[in-house]
């Protein structure tokens, strides 16, 4: 059951992942009330994937998960502009790190579930 002390966060999450799943196990398990987007599934618009990067304070190619296989052997040379990381997050949004946690003030990096406790 939600708690109607805590505002709602939205958890991105990237499909399968073991890290993605822990995070929104310890969220629900604490009662905090939550949105999830799987950006795998329900795709960001370019929009939306800008808003994310501002309200976040980094470079959009901060947020590709550079240890993902797939990216990894899309070997990336020579310069990318912010378009150009726009549109393969786009087209690729598995290759986005998550999760990722938003509350109305933050918008953070999970490094472990219970950075949600910190957020909300």
């Amino acid at each position: 059951m939600n708690n109607p002390n805590h505002r709602t966060l939205t958890i991105y999450l990237g499909g399968n992942k073991y890290k993605d799943d822990q995070t929104l196990a310890f969220a629900k398990s604490n009662g905090l009330a939550i949105k999830e987007v799987d950006v795998t599934k329900d795709k960001l618009t370019g929009t939306q994937i800008l808003q994310l990067v501002n309200k976040m304070h980094i470079e959009i190619h901060e947020l590709i998960d550079t240890s993902n296989e797939n990216f990894k052997a899309f070997n990336i040379s020579g310069k990318f502009d912010q378009e150009d990381w726009l549109n393969l997050i786009i087209q690729h949004p598995e290759f986005i790190k998550t999760p990722i946690v938003q509350s109305e003030d933050q918008t953070v990096f999970v490094k472990t579930p219970s950075d949600t406790l910190k957020i909300n």
